[in-house]
């Protein structure tokens, strides 16, 4: 089974299980009212090659452009699903926090429009709804966005392990009626299914009989690979950090590395960064390297993710943090101090 990691890898490491469904196989499976798709609790250690259906490779519109079907929409939803997924494996649970943040999120994905998924192009145009797991109420959010926008938030919180919800249900409502805006209502469930993270996608149609399709694709977990000698484990290097990084660091390698598949639509959408939100968005991603008092675990492969990261940053805001220790600070919003029992701090 191809790995959906495989750009990190540089390498082809067989998955544990075997026979399961891949996100490539999505796209194949039949058209059923009721569709489940899962991946039979694959933990991915390593990849084959980047999946020729990623997002920079999907073939151009036809003249008269026409509404995806369910399972092409819920495939690039998955893609996107999992770009999150390693980017909260490989750098913790701090780095998920921090991208969970308003201010970061804007400065991120500045020119919204860059997040609209290929299938749906102009009509990618919601209002959205998120009912959280175990919350009272609904939240209701009523600017009109791309799906990945709602998303980002909601997956971070969703992959981080010691995220405060374990699941939530996003339904979408099309802001505008267009020629490509999907005839089906799309509802999105985060949840565990047989104990694996997943995606339920549900297209509700309506109608007289109130037709409703589910398809529930998996979202791959990313793990450090690891290797043994003499019985005893051993650090494994990522392709992606095979080679020294030697150049002067710029926004763009800093991306790269935060969000390396080819085609990622996140990845694209950060190239609208605004020069004035970039030293406040730097500053945040070196707060997310290991420090003394952490209250949040960072495991020393993930604080070397963030090192790495550190490393591609432009000269001068290096200079800046390294200067300042910004880097693995004591006493921030992840420590300790930050984290205890309300009440009166020493």
């Amino acid at each position: 089974m191809s790995n959906p990691f495989s750009y990190l890898y540089g390498q082809d490491i067989t998955p544990h299980s075997q026979g399961s469904v891949t996100s490539s196989d999505l796209m194949d499976f039949p058209n059923d009212t009721s569709a489940t798709l899962t991946d039979g609790g694959t933990m991915y250690n390593g990849i084959d090659t980047p999946n020729t259906t990623d997002g920079s490779s999907l073939p151009e519109f036809a003249e008269t452009p026409s509404a995806p079907e369910p399972t092409v929409l819920l495939h690039q939803i998955q893609q996107a699903a999992e770009d999150v997924s390693q980017l909260v494996g490989r750098f913790g649970g701090k780095m998920a926090g921090t991208a969970q943040r308003d201010r970061i999120k804007m400065a991120l994905f500045a020119d919204h429009k860059l997040l609209r998924l290929p299938c749906l192009n102009y009509a990618d145009d919601f209002s959205c709804r998120v009912t959280k797991r175990y919350a009272k109420q609904p939240i209701y959010y009523e600017g009109s966005e791309p799906l990945l926008w709602w998303l980002w938030a909601e997956l971070l919180d969703y992959c981080n392990p010691t995220g405060s919800t374990k699941g939530c249900e996003l339904e979408f409502t099309a802001s505008c009626r267009t020629d490509m805006t999907p005839s089906y209502m799309i509802s999105l469930n985060l949840a565990h299914k047989n104990g694996h993270p997943s995606i339920e996608f549900t297209a509700s149609y309506g109608g007289e009989f109130c037709e409703r399709r589910i398809f529930i694709a998996p979202i791959a977990t990313f793990h450090f690979p690891q290797t043994t000698r003499y019985d005893k484990p051993t650090e494994a290097t990522l392709g992606i950090d095979k080679n020294t990084y030697h150049a002067e660091g710029c926004l763009a390698h800093t991306f790269d590395y935060l969000v390396p598949r080819p085609g990622s639509i996140w990845r694209y959408a950060m190239e609208s960064l605004l020069p004035d939100e970039e030293e406040g968005l730097l500053i945040a991603l070196a707060g997310t390297c290991k420090a003394e008092d952490d209250y949040v675990v960072v495991s020393n492969d993930q604080d070397k993710q963030c090192k790495n990261l550190l490393q591609r940053f432009p000269s001068d805001a290096r200079e800046y943090i390294t200067n300042n220790g910004l880097a693995g600070k004591k006493n921030g919003p992840y420590s300790k101090w930050a984290n205890q029992p309300s009440g009166p701090k020493d």
